[in-house]
């Protein structure tokens, strides 16, 4: 018998076999919005980022401080020097207690292992190296240079210095300012000895300067800056 097919579209519905049975699984959002929304893929989605990423470039090697051939050459010579060497320590006056520990230890050890410490007399840093030279006993091995006479030294500078041995003054200088009797004096400094060690914060001129003056004249150089 031939199938009468109906023309109204509304019957147009296929027939579903009693075997099949038809899952469908909606999630939370669809069943309470009831229907997916249509979804257009050639449509483009604009968002906005908050905070821009600055993740660098992997490829860019950081360029480090360039050595010439007298530094390597310089530290070398340090490396293999044999015997004593002329230190010299200066600072700022504004150290603490622990930091004044530490230069008093490193002067110490510098004095005992038979090196020359050369320093100034102002307090903090200074005050400190020559104590730490000091209790080595052996006051051959400290010199202190002033930038002005003794006699311009606070009264706690001049009785540590009472304690040494070997004190060069300028009291030619005490009409100069402080700041340009210190600048001379530390250039003095830097012609009698070998090696610089500063102590400063990033503050300390005086100090920063007579770092950049050893550099000309190609002395080994240690800035620790306590800030």
């Amino acid at each position: 018998m031939q199938q009468q097919v109906s023309s109204d579209p509304t019957r147009l519905q296929p027939r579903q076999r009693p075997w099949r049975r038809e899952t469908t699984f909606l999630s939370s959002a669809t069943d309470r919005a009831g229907s997916i929304p249509e979804f257009d893929p050639s449509d483009k989605i604009e968002f906005t980022r908050k905070e821009k990423l600055n993740v660098g470039n992997p490829q860019i090697l950081v360029k480090e401080d360039d050595y010439t051939v007298a530094d390597i050459l310089l530290e070398l010579a340090a490396i293999r020097q044999e015997g004593p060497q002329k230190y010299c320590i200066l600072g700022t006056r504004h150290c603490s207690y622990l930091h004044q520990q530490i230069i008093e230890l490193l002067s110490y050890a510098l004095v005992l292992s038979g090196n020359h410490v050369f320093t100034s007399g102002a307090q903090g840093t200074n005050a400190a190296a020559v104590r730490g030279a000091l209790r080595a006993n052996q006051t051959d091995l400290l010199t202190v240079v002033l930038p002005q006479s003794l006699e311009k030294q606070t009264a706690e500078s001049q009785e540590l210095l009472a304690k040494v041995d070997d004190i060069i003054a300028f009291p030619e200088r005490d009409g100069m300012s402080l700041d340009m009797a210190s600048k001379l004096c530390n250039s003095y400094l830097l012609n009698q000895t070998d090696q610089l060690i500063s102590f400063a914060f990033h503050e300390s001129n005086t100090i920063i300067e007579t770092v950049e003056e050893a550099k000309e004249l190609q002395k080994l150089v240690t800035m620790l800056f306590l800030d």
